[in-house]
């Protein structure tokens, strides 16, 4: 497991789920939180840790990540994970970032190196038969006027500004040489769930 020290990665914690009944970041599944699990995934292998939330929820994020991550803001009048991800490409030490979503307990290493190490795009993005899995994808700071310009429309799809970069799409004969069960891509949507 080698660090790539030229990109950083960026947890998006969003708000609170209706069909978990709580938040999942801090939901306890094996001992450790949600978040906690996802960063003990992905900080051996990049640069920093950033946890991006809404400005209100900052001070329950801080209380809740671990030491060595950095909690930020997406801005107050732009909401969904399209302004998280222009937060953390915005205030990331690196120009890469490899994005991921905090109910992904089952990341698997080889995918996350793998896809981060495919230099050839702006965006680096798995397609699975279900579409795009934009929460699971690295992003270059090149992007941040794309995604500037769809925000100021107001929230939308995360793959609504690919048509203006360039895009590297792992279809799923790819992603499973790395992640031959899709495990990267199972989160937790409900309670029972967490008996897994």
């Amino acid at each position: 497991m080698a660090q790539i020290p030229s990109v950083s990665a960026a947890i998006l914690i969003g708000g609170e789920s209706q069909r978990m009944g709580q938040d999942k970041a801090s939901l306890i599944w094996q001992g450790i939180s949600l978040l906690q699990r996802v960063v003990d995934v992905i900080s051996p292998l990049v640069h920093e840790v950033l946890v991006v939330v809404r400005p209100d929820r900052k001070e329950w994020a801080e209380e809740l990540a671990p030491s060595n991550v950095r909690v930020i803001c997406d801005r107050a009048d732009a909401r969904g994970p399209l302004a998280g991800i222009h937060a953390a490409l915005d205030e990331a030490i690196c120009e890469r970032v490899l994005v991921t979503a905090v109910d992904m307990p089952f990341l698997q290493t080889s995918l996350l190196e793998g896809l981060m190490a495919d230099e050839s795009a702006e965006v680096v993005v798995p397609r699975t038969k279900h579409g795009f899995e934009p929460l699971l994808a690295v992003y270059s700071q090149s992007c941040l006027p794309a995604i500037a310009k769809v925000l100021t429309v107001g929230p939308s799809r995360i793959p609504a500004f690919y048509s203006d970069v360039s895009v590297s799409i792992w279809d799923e004969n790819r992603i499973r040489d790395l992640d031959p069960g899709l495990l990267s891509f199972e989160n937790f949507n409900h309670p029972e769930d967490l008996e897994y």
